[in-house]
């Protein structure tokens, strides 16, 4: 009997640990909820191309509808090579005024460094704006660099996009420089727990 227990316990953290299915008796950050959706709509196959260290201005922003009951749960981010320092990360409901601000500073891996957030309630159809902004006394232009999916035609990016539960609908890029409005997706993913 005391087997069975014991498999039951190891059975029910195994089927709990991870939430990759939207199941509200099951709901825990998924990290890469809406990661999994820039990367289907902007991927190589729908024309666009990864730039890594790419766009060289101060704020990198974009606009996303969330069409799930939940909360935004952590931020993911890459620190390009040329810059260790921290950036302030945004992330703000702007249908209900709910907000998140923090200062983060993130690993210069190729995969995006989570960092758990204090949530962010999102309600089905809210519209979030998600901002990266680098620390003021940065000392070299390259310090601005970011990751963004960009057109290899080098048109405009065609909001509104819509994957799954996620509708990308704008970017803009500004801060020295700019604004640059829809010219690339930045690469920010957020976490999101569905109810």
């Amino acid at each position: 009997m005391k087997r069975f227990y014991l498999l039951a316990l190891i059975l029910n953290f195994v089927f709990t640990a991870c939430d990759n299915d939207n199941d509200p008796n099951n709901n825990v950050c998924e990290d890469y909820y809406v990661q999994n959706a820039i990367v289907s709509a902007f991927s190589t196959a729908n024309g666009y191309d990864d730039l890594p260290e790419f766009m060289d201005l101060e704020t990198h922003e974009y606009v996303i509808q969330i069409n799930a009951d939940g909360e935004i749960c952590s931020i993911g981010y890459n620190n390009p090579s040329t810059y260790t320092g921290s950036y302030t990360m945004e992330i703000i409901n702007t249908t209900s005024g709910a907000s998140y601000s923090g200062t983060h500073s993130f690993s210069q891996g190729s995969t995006l460094d989570y960092q758990s957030i204090t949530p962010v309630s999102v309600s089905s159809g809210d519209i979030i704006k998600v901002k990266r902004t680098i620390q003021p006394g940065y000392s070299n232009l390259n310090a601005t660099l970011g990751r963004i999916l960009r057109k290899s035609d080098f048109s405009p990016v065609p909001f509104p996009i819509q994957i799954g539960n996620v509708t990308f609908l704008s970017s803009n890029f500004y801060g020295a420089g700019g604004p640059v409005q829809d010219f690339g997706m930045p690469y920010i993913g957020l976490g999101f727990k569905v109810d």
